[in-house]
C-alpha cells in the first residue's frame, strides 16, 4: 500500500490538473457566438507569426530604428493614456497568455436592454501563470478604488467578479486624439451624450473572463462547468467549417453571417419608427444582394510545405445561392496567366465569368434594388446608336460579343512620385468571339458618355486601331482618358497608353512571360491550381522598391492617403486614426530596399465555388533567401 501511495498522489494530480483545464473556445463559447477571433495555443501562434517572412522582416536589425521610434511614439501617445485612465500596465501582462487568446461577440439578451446588439468577450487562459494573473486583477481593483473610481463586486455562479465602472473621459477619444472631431460641423443631430461603460473581469482557474456583460460571463461559466447550454462547437456551420478548415489554425477568424445578418436587419422591441424603417431597408437590401443565402464566413492560416497559406470561405449553399454571389461565380476554366502577360507584371488575374449570362442576373438584381436605374440603363441601351442606324441594337451588340474571360496586369510604377505610384501602368482585357464588333459596340457606348470631351477618337498602331475617349472628372480632378483595341481575343483597356501598346506589340515580342516564374506552377497548386476560373498573382519584391523608396525621401501625408479633394479627413474617424498613425511614424528611418529585399517575394491566389459555398486560398512561397 505505501508503495502504491506516490502512484496514487500522481494519479490525483493528474485528475485535478485535467478537471482545471480550460476547454477550447468552441467548448466555452456559447452556441449563439456571432463572431470569433482566436488563437487557441497563443505560444503556438505567436511561434508561427514571428517566423514568418514578415515577422522576421519585424524583427530585422536594418529596421530596428524604424520600429523603435513607432513603438516609443506608440506607447507615449497611445498606449500610457490608456493604462494611466484604467490603472493597469500593459507590461504586467505579456507573459501570461500560455494558452488561448479568444475575442467573442454574442448577441445581447433582451434582459439587459443595452441598446447594444453585441456583448463584448476577451478569455485569456494563462496555465501556469495563474497566481500571477490573481496579482494583476487585484492590482487593477486597488489602484480603481486608491484613484476613487467607482467599482463593484459581485458573484457569478459563485464565483468572484470584480466590475468597473468606467466613465467616458477615462476611455477618451480625445485622450489618444487630441484633434478629433466626432460630429460633422454641420451635423444638426449631435451624438447624444456617452453613458458609462461597464467592464467586468474575474479568473477562474487559470481563465481570465473579461466582458461588457454578465449575462455573457454567466453563460461561459456554465459550460466551463459542464452545464447543459449548448456549445459553439454544437453549431452546424461552425462545426463543418472547424473540421474542414479551422482545427489546425494557430489562429483564425469565425462568423456566423447569418446570425449577424439577422441581427442587424431586425429592429430592437420597442424600437421607434426610424429604427424599424432602417432594419426593414437593409433587410430588403441584404435580400436583393442574395446575401441573406450566406450561412458563415472564417479566415484561416496554416504553415504550408514551402510557404505560408490562407484560406477565406464563405458558406453559401449551392440550393440557397442568389444575387451577387450567383452573379460573380466563375465558370470552372482555365484562369493560367496566358503567354503575353510579361514577367515583370506585378500584379495579375483572370477571372472566367460568363458576361452575358452574369448580365441577366445584374439586370434581375437591379429590378429588385432600384428598379428606376435599371430603366434608365436599359433606355440608353435601346435608344444607342440609332441616330445613325434606327435598326441599331447597343445591348445585342455589347451582349452578343462578350466572352467569359476577364484579364488584369499591372506593371511598376514608371516614376517615383505619390501620383505615380498611384496611376500605374494596368491594362483590362476582356475575352470576345468578335473582339472588332465589341470595340465597335463599345465606341457607340463610351461614345455617349464622352460627347462633352469631342467623343471617341481614333489612331493606327502597327495597323490596328487604337481609340481613345476623355471623361471629365468631379470635384476638379484632373480627366481621365482611357485607350482601347481589339487584338488577339481580346478587347484590351487602359488609361495608360504606353501599356496598351506593349500588349499590341506582345505577339511579336520575346521578352520573358509571367508564366515563366520558377515555382510559379507549384505555388499555384498550394492555392487551389489555375483551373477554378479564377486566379491571380501578386509581386511583393517589384511592388514595395518603389513604395520603400518613395516613403523614404517624400512621407505621405493624411490629404494624399485619403485622396479625396475637399474632404476634410480630421471629421471621419478613419481619418483621425490614420492622421495620428502618421504623426507616429517616420517613414525616412525605413531602411534602403536592398537591404530588406530578401523578405518580399510573390503570392498567388484562386478563387473557387463548391456546393458549400466560395474558397479563396492565398499561399506565399518562402523567398528564396529564407529557405
Amino acid at each position: 500500500m505505501i508503495k502504491r501511495f506516490p502512484l496514487l498522489l500522481a494519479l490525483a494530480a493528474s485528475c485535478l490538473q485535467s478537471l482545471a483545464a480550460v476547454p477550447p473556445p468552441e467548448k466555452l463559447l456559447p452556441k449563439d457566438t456571432v463572431l470569433v477571433i482566436t488563437a487557441p495555443d497563443w505560444p503556438k501562434a505567436w511561434d508561427f507569426a514571428t517566423n514568418s517572412q514578415y515577422g522576421r522582416l519585424w524583427l530585422d536589425p536594418a529596421l530596428r530604428p524604424f520600429k523603435d521610434n513607432f513603438i516609443d511614439k506608440f506607447t507615449t501617445g497611445a498606449l500610457k493614456p490608456t493604462e494611466k485612465s484604467l490603472g493597469i500596465k500593459f507590461k504586467d501582462f505579456q507573459g501570461l497568455p500560455q494558452g488561448q487568446v479568444t475575442f467573442a461577440l454574442l448577441p445581447v439578451s433582451p434582459k439587459e436592454n443595452s441598446g447594444a446588439h453585441f456583448s463584448q468577450v476577451l478569455l485569456i487562459d494563462t496555465k501556469s501563470h495563474a497566481d500571477q494573473l490573481k496579482t494583476n486583477l487585484a492590482s487593477i481593483a486597488k489602484k480603481w478604488i486608491d484613484a476613487g473610481k467607482p467599482l463593484k463586486t459581485q458573484k457569478i455562479r459563485e464565483v468572484e467578479f470584480t466590475t468597473l465602472i468606467v466613465s467616458p473621459s477615462d476611455l477618451s477619444w480625445n485622450k489618444i486624439f487630441p484633434q478629433a472631431k466626432p460630429d460633422f460641423p454641420d451635423d444638426t443631430n449631435p451624438r447624444p451624450p456617452e453613458k458609462n461603460t461597464e467592464i467586468t473581469f474575474g479568473q477562474v482557474d487559470s481563465l481570465l473572463i473579461a466582458a461588457n456583460s454578465t449575462d455573457a460571463i454567466d453563460k461561459i461559466l456554465a459550460l466551463k462547468n459542464g452545464g447543459l447550454l449548448p456549445p459553439l462547437a454544437d453549431q452546424p456551420a461552425f462545426q463543418s467549417d472547424f473540421a474542414a478548415r479551422l482545427s489546425n489554425s494557430p489562429f483564425y477568424c469565425w462568423i456566423n453571417a447569418k446570425s449577424l445578418m439577422d441581427i442587424l436587419t431586425t429592429a430592437p422591441a420597442g424600437a421607434d419608427d426610424d429604427t424599424a424603417g432602417t432594419a426593414a431597408k437593409m433587410g430588403a437590401f441584404v435580400t436583393a444582394l442574395g446575401l441573406s443565402g450566406i450561412t458563415s464566413a472564417c479566415l484561416s492560416y496554416q504553415d504550408s510545405p514551402g510557404g505560408t497559406a490562407a484560406q477565406f470561405f464563405l458558406g453559401a449553399p449551392e440550393s440557397k445561392r442568389s444575387g451577387i454571389l450567383k452573379l460573380l461565380a466563375p465558370a470552372v476554366k482555365d484562369a493560367n496567366p496566358p503567354g503575353f502577360i510579361p514577367a515583370d507584371a506585378v500584379k495579375f488575374w483572370r477571372w472566367r465569368i460568363d458576361i452575358p449570362h452574369s448580365w441577366g442576373m445584374l439586370e434581375n438584381m437591379l429590378d429588385d434594388l432600384n428598379p428606376q436605374l435599371k430603366r434608365v440603363i436599359n433606355f440608353i441601351l435601346d435608344n444607342a446608336g440609332k441616330d445613325k442606324d434606327e435598326h441599331y441594337d447597343l445591348k445585342s451588340e455589347l451582349l452578343g460579343n462578350l466572352g467569359d474571360d476577364v484579364i488584369n496586369y499591372e506593371k511598376a510604377p514608371v516614376g517615383t512620385s505619390l501620383a505615380d505610384l498611384k496611376s500605374a501602368p494596368s491594362i483590362y482585357l476582356i475575352g470576345s468571339p468578335d473582339p472588332e464588333k465589341l470595340a465597335s459596340a463599345m465606341t457607340v457606348a463610351l461614345g455617349l458618355v464622352g460627347q462633352s470631351s469631342g467623343g471617341v477618337k481614333d489612331r493606327e498602331f502597327l495597323g490596328r486601331k487604337i481609340h481613345s475617349v476623355t471623361f471629365g472628372a468631379p470635384g476638379g480632378a484632373p480627366a481621365q482618358t482611357i485607350s482601347y483595341s481589339a487584338s488577339g481575343g481580346y478587347v484590351a483597356f487602359s488609361t495608360d497608353a504606353s501599356i496598351l501598346e506593349e500588349y499590341l506589340r506582345s505577339s511579336d515580342s520575346k521578352a520573358p512571360a509571367l508564366s515563366d516564374t520558377p515555382g510559379l506552377s507549384d505555388a499555384a497548386q498550394q492555392a487551389g491550381g489555375f483551373s477554378t476560373g479564377w486566379f491571380g498573382y501578386e509581386n511583393q519584391s517589384l511592388n514595395m522598391r518603389p513604395t520603400f523608396d518613395l516613403l523614404r525621401k517624400h512621407p505621405p501625408s493624411l490629404a494624399d492617403i485619403i485622396g479625396a479633394p475637399g474632404v476634410d479627413a480630421n471629421v471621419t474617424v478613419a481619418g483621425q486614426i490614420a492622421g495620428k498613425l502618421l504623426e507616429w511614424t517616420d517613414f525616412s528611418l525605413l531602411p534602403p530596399f536592398d537591404t530588406v529585399s530578401k523578405y518580399f517575394y510573390y503570392s498567388v491566389y484562386a478563387g473557387s465555388f463548391s456546393p458549400e459555398g466560395f474558397t479563396l486560398k492565398i499561399f506565399a512561397p518562402t523567398p528564396p533567401a529564407l529557405r
